[in-house]
């Protein structure tokens, strides 16, 4: 099973959505998609890959969840 999750692309009236598994269901929301989609475009001045924002997205529920994924 998985749920998604998605992120605002600024300018679009579309929104992204990636894929993530069940396991980190609860320990990442769309505010944080959104948040780190964010800071990825601050930093890098474009609109970050979705593999880049679901990698980041993992390790924090991997973090929020003490290392237990």
């Amino acid at each position: 099973m998985s749920f998604y999750i998605g992120y605002r692309v600024p300018g679009d009236l579309c929104r992204r959505c990636l894929t993530l598994d069940d396991r980190y269901y609860g320990a990442v929301t769309e505010a944080d998609a959104d948040r780190i989609a964010a800071g990825l475009r601050q930093r890098e001045g474009v609109e970050p890959a979705i593999q880049s924002v679901r990698g980041r997205l993992i390790r924090l529920a991997k973090v929020r969840r003490g290392g237990k994924v």
